[in-house]
Parts: structure tokens; sequence; C-alpha cells
């Protein structure tokens, strides 16, 4: 197949768009800056540059491509820059793909569409979704509208849609996740430290996009993407500090300790900026929750349909990482990861 991925060169986009040529398909790449693109991208991968907040870029990009992987997601500037930029980028591919008659989409979607007040444990594709979507940040509320766009395109054209929604993605240069706690200087706040945390090491996420585009059967489909392994907070940032150049010491904080001090926060700013203030993530108690609350998580659903999509467990992923070359590119802002980075 012709496959066209966007955010190829973020840290996902790297992972999924090697995964995809392993399988011996032939990838284009939207990117932005493709100089740099071609320095983290297989050499057969052909680049062409794009910007999806602009549609004229997007004209030619599509022909002859017979499915997209759609990665690309806004993950800075204020709450407004990734609603629009998220939003329109969306729009304006699946306009692209129309006037390609492209019919088959994978779409990146985030553990942060899902209600984490009333999701029950554990959480799976059939959790509430977000009600009260606007007390969440930016990445939550972007990434929930871009859901709904492509979801409302598919069931309107009649097209072949699959969702993953993946968990912390984490590897060589993203091993820290914004779901375990809050860096202090040198201090780690753990909040929760015994709760599991829904973590996808990267090349795993990418087998399953890979797996996923290769499978009929998970057209139509909604998946979350989860590694098998339980493992808690306090276990990755310890491992964390070990095998990284990161130097520090984790702080235990009981969740409830935690989102009662949100709580606490909150009645304070609210009686005395009568709602105006502006408090941090971790000071707000949706977002504290949905960051840190103890759930289980399980991806049955996609082993079900594809298999174990993972390639390496979680003692393996860490020995993988340290063997990734030194000065591995970080995150940008084709990155998908999730709220404050997941969820």
């Amino acid at each position: 197949m012709n496959v066209l991925i966007t955010g190829a060169s973020g840290f996902l986009g790297r992972s999924v768009t090697a995964a995809i040529v392993a399988r011996g398909h032939s990838v284009i790449a939207l990117v932005r800056d493709p100089e740099r693109a071609s320095t983290v991208l297989p050499s057969s991968v052909r680049l062409v540059e794009g910007d999806l907040r602009v549609p004229r870029s997007l004209a030619g990009a599509l022909d002859g491509v017979d499915a997209v992987i759609h990665l690309a997601a806004c993950v800075v500037g204020d709450d407004d820059e990734q609603l629009a930029s998220s939003v329109v980028g969306a729009e304006n591919l699946l306009a692209a793909m129309d006037a390609g008659g492209v019919r088959r989409l994978i779409y990146c979607g985030t553990l942060s569409v899902y209600d984490w007040r009333r999701a029950k444990s554990p959480l799976d594709e059939e959790s509430p979704l977000e009600s009260d979507l606007y007390t969440r940040d930016g990445y939550a509320i972007s990434k929930t509208w871009q859901e709904r766009i492509v979801r409302r395109w598919a069931d309107a054209k009649g097209t072949q849609l699959t969702v993953l929604r993946p968990g912390f993605v984490w590897g060589a240069g993203n091993e820290e996740t914004s779901g375990v706690g809050q860096p202090i200087g040198p201090l780690r706040i753990v909040f929760g430290g015994a709760r599991p945390l829904p973590l996808t090491y990267v090349e795993n996420c990418a087998a399953a996009f890979a797996e996923v585009l290769d499978s009929t059967m998970t057209i139509g489909q909604t998946y979350n993407v989860i590694d098998a392994a339980r493992v808690t907070a306090w276990r990755h940032e310890g491992r964390y500090l070990r095998n990284t150049a990161a130097k520090g010491w984790r702080i235990y904080v009981p969740y409830l300790a935690g989102l009662t001090t949100a709580r606490v926060a909150t009645w304070f700013s609210r009686a005395l900026y009568r709602g105006r203030g502006k408090l941090p993530g971790i000071l707000t108690p949706c977002r504290y929750r949905a960051r840190f609350r103890p759930l289980r998580f399980n991806a049955d659903k996609l082993r079900e349909a594809i298999g174990a999509f993972e390639a390496f467990d979680y003692d393996e992923a860490w020995r993988h990482c340290r063997l990734a070359p030194v000065g591995v590119a970080t995150p940008t802002a084709d990155t998908v990861v999730g709220e404050g980075v997941t969820a």
C-alpha cells in the first residue's frame, strides 16, 4: 500500500514510519521541515512538505494514497492555539482525503477523551467519554474534538476508520511521563505511587499501528493501546532516575492527599478571584484526576483483534532505550502524547 503519515517526524511518528516501511509498504511523510525529517526517517520514505493548517499545501499530497495514518497533534501553545491547530488540521486533512479519493484512515487518539471521574476499573473502550470537556486542558479538548470530527466524517462518507488510543507513550528521549507526578527541582513528586500506569512503549505502539493497517478486521473499531506489563508510578520513576542522566529523589504523596489539595486550592481560587483565577493542572481536580487517578487498564480488545503486539516487555524496553543513539531527538510539536502529556 501507499501510506501517508502525518506527524511522521515526531516522537511516535518516527517509530510508526519505520514499522510501516518494514512491512513493505511505501510511505509518504507529510512534514513541515523536510530537511530535519530526512535525518530521522528511513531513506526510502518520500517526504512531502506541507502544513495541515494550510489547505493549499496539501494539494496533490494524497494522490495515489491508499491509507492515511493521522498522528499529528499540536501539544504546544495555549488552549486556543492547540484547539485551532489540531481541529483545523484534521478538517483540512479530511477534505484533502475526499479530494484524493482516500477512504482508509487510522487515527491516533488518546486516553484523554475518557471521563476519569466516572470511569471504573478497568478503563476500557466502553468507559464513558468526558462529559464536562471544558474543565480539561487544551490537549484533551483538542483531541476530543479531533476524534469527533473524524468520526462524523467516517459516518457521513462511509469510509474505513480505525481509532487507536495509546496510553502514556514513552521511549528513548521521552522516558519520563507526566502521569507519574510533578518534578520540583531535584524532587520528583509521585502521586499515588502504587497505582499502575497506562504505559505504551513507543515501538510497541508503532507495532500496533502496523498490525492494524494490515488487518481488515480492525476497520470501524476503536482500541486502547496499552502494554500488558503492570508498572506502578513509583517503579517507573525509580527506573527513570536509575537508567538516565536525571538526578533527583522520589517523594511519595497519596493520591487522595493530592486530590484534596487540588480541591482546597480551587475553593480558595474561586473565593478570592470569583472563578477567574487560573491554577496549574495539578491543582485543578478534574485535570489532576485525569493524570493520576488509580485505575486498572487493559488492551484486551486490541489483542483479540491482532494478537500480542508488544515487541518489547518492560525490562527489554529499558535495555533498548540504553542502546538508542546519543542525542536521540526529543518530542516536537508533531509528537503525539497525552494530557499534560496523556491523559
